[in-house]
């Protein structure tokens, strides 16, 4: 398997990502969040299930800017979902500076009870 893309050319894990490298490693098991959630790597960020069916993607974002005149990277972590609305369904997304702050909020959305 080749690397996901949440590394750097270098491959070095890229920084709002690097708690996945550290904790699952490139593996295409399944880490369980909760009795009803799973997540697995892929080569483009992550993936997490409810029941063996995919509810949201989770991928790095970043964007280059300036501050003060100086050059400025922001890093954070987007999730990807649908949402089905009154007038039909939508795809959304939520952003956060960690994955961990990612996480409690999937598991909140798609119910992470343990």
């Amino acid at each position: 398997m080749t690397a996901p893309a949440l590394l750097r050319p270098t491959g070095a894990p890229l920084p709002a990502f690097s708690a996945v490298v550290e904790s699952i490693p490139f593996a295409p098991e399944k880490t369980i969040l909760s009795n009803d959630l799973a997540l697995c790597v892929t080569d483009t960020g992550l993936m997490v299930y409810r029941a063996g069916t995919p509810v949201c993607w989770i991928v790095l974002g970043y964007h280059n800017g300036q501050q003060d005149n100086q050059p400025k990277r922001c890093d954070f972590v987007d999730v990807a979902y649908v949402r089905t609305t009154q007038r039909g369904v939508n795809l959304e997304t939520a952003d956060f500076f960690t994955l961990p702050e990612a996480l409690a909020f999937v598991t909140e959305v798609f119910g992470g009870g343990a």
